[in-house]
């Protein structure tokens, strides 16, 4: 296949182009001499396929590093198909899926049921991130790592394997596990409350008195987003000091969705104190563009964990994002039933889906000046491939998968998601409005925007 008249991104850069297909991957690029070398294209080009780009914009595949595709036990929220559907059509290639399945994936027999359903279901490339064992068995640690999975996931609110993620004890023996098998450790960090200052939230609540959105931030306040935070790098550097270890040997762990100042500085200094630590963390699209000041049809479309914050906080985000200091995005797409976000405050499930809305409203920030191209294309493709050894993948280069997207700049239209392909058509973004349009996409140069597309996706294996 040739993409030709195309604007190409590639290092750095917006050049005037052709780009040739074959075998799955980007066999040439061309720059200069554009109609000498689309004669010679033309004779390398072993499907015949040629795409006239319209002179618009070609960039590489998003990699969104959080996401829930659901399935499993929750097919009336999402299944691997509408999940990953919603994502082709958005321009993401590639997507990490997270553990909390019915029931949950966290031994080695129920990730291979996982696994197995997502074969043939696929409409983009999927990595598995699994849920730790129960009692920290390293046997069993050992065949889940062997099936391929990205990482393993912590959520200390509510844990999926009854292992009590505030004890000392249990993050040491996890960090050894990271430093072990150079496995990273996706952490949900929230200090869980006590009854009673849960009771007290709930009172608060039931008085009435306050932004219902605010008060969800108040009840997963930041201070528990930072204490838990603290509580991991102080884990963390212990387990490297006692154990005299050498940088290569330093486990890895990644920080899910920060949403506030304190956690992110507390992270920044941390990284900044020792540039050997494998410490990285990502931000989601909601906490760089929302508040919990927002005007919702229904504040349930906002309720999400962590919680919207304050518009200081998602100022100061973007703000870091715009300098460089945010490395990397994860939507933490996570659809529910619009009968589940129906239901009262307290009940209602947190999350929302976040695949069809990240890459137009972050684009739009980049056709309106507010964020370079460059940052953008870092954050969504570039550094999730690098700080997750996606070989092949994030790059628009010769050589790499044709994971592409070809965007243009439209009149602005609203948002409406009765239109998005994932079952959960209902969003915080409800009442924004882009100006991108998201022509074509491509995953190993299969154009898979379109309805009677079939999944080709694969199931992405970290090699240990």
């Amino acid at each position: 296949m040739i993409l030709k008249n195309a604007k190409i991104y590639s290092e750095g850069l917006i050049r005037k182009g052709n780009l040739l297909i074959n075998n799955d991957i980007i066999a040439e690029i061309t720059f200069n001499q554009i109609d000498t070398h689309l004669k010679k294209f033309v004779k390398k080009n072993k499907d015949g396929k040629e795409v006239d780009c319209e002179n618009k914009l070609i960039l590489p595949g998003i990699i969104d590093i959080h996401s829930h595709l659901r399935d499993m036990g929750q097919c009336e929220k999402e299944t691997f198909l509408t999940g990953t559907k919603a994502a082709a059509f958005s321009g993401i290639t590639t997507v990490f899926n997270m553990p909390n399945t019915i029931p949950p994936a966290i031994t080695s027999d129920q990730i291979k049921l996982w696994m197995e359903k997502a074969e043939n279901n696929i409409c983009v490339d999927v990595g598995f991130i699994a849920g730790v064992p129960k009692e920290l068995n390293e046997e069993e640690i050992k065949f889940i790592i062997d099936l391929g999975i990205i990482g393993f996931k912590i959520y200390p609110l509510d844990s999926i394997n009854d292992i009590d993620w505030k004890d000392p004890k249990n993050l040491q023996k996890l960090l050894k596990i990271s430093s072990k098998f150079q496995v990273p450790i996706f952490i949900h960090a929230s200090y869980p409350l006590s009854k009673d200052q849960k009771d007290l939230k709930i009172q608060e609540f039931n008085s009435g008195k306050r932004n219902i959105l605010e008060y969800h931030s108040r009840f997963d306040p930041i201070t528990a987003e930072e204490k838990y935070v603290n509580l991991i790098i102080e884990n963390y550097k212990e387990y490297i000091d006692v154990n005299n270890l050498n940088p290569h040997q330093y486990p890895k762990i990644h920080f899910c969705h920060v949403s506030c100042i304190e956690s992110y500085s507390l992270i920044k200094r941390t990284q900044i104190s020792n540039k050997n630590f494998k410490i990285s963390f990502e931000v989601t699209p909601h906490h760089l563009l929302l508040s919990y000041n927002i005007k919702l049809s229904n504040e349930n479309f906002g309720k999400v964990l962590p919680p919207l914050r304050g518009e200081e906080h998602n100022k100061f985000l973007f703000n870091e994002l715009m300098e460089g200091n945010i490395k990397l995005i994860g939507t933490d797409h996570a659809p529910h039933t619009l009968d589940e976000k129906a239901q009262k405050f307290l009940e209602a499930p947190s999350g929302f889906p976040g695949f069809e809305t990240y890459p137009l409203l972050m684009l739009k920030k980049v056709f309106n000046f507010q964020l370079s191209l460059a940052r953008f294309v870092e954050v969504a493709s570039e550094n999730p491939a690098k700080f997750f050894n996606l070989r092949n993948k994030g790059f628009v280069k010769e050589g790499y998968d044709a994971d592409l997207i070809i965007v243009d700049k439209v009149n602005d239209y609203m948002i409406d998601p009765q239109n998005f392909k994932t079952k959960a058509k209902f969003s915080p973004f409800e009442h924004f409005s882009t100006n991108v349009q998201i022509w074509k996409v491509f995953l190993r140069g299969i154009e898979i925007n379109i309805e009677d597309s079939n999944p080709t996706g694969k199931i992405i294996k970290k090699m240990i």
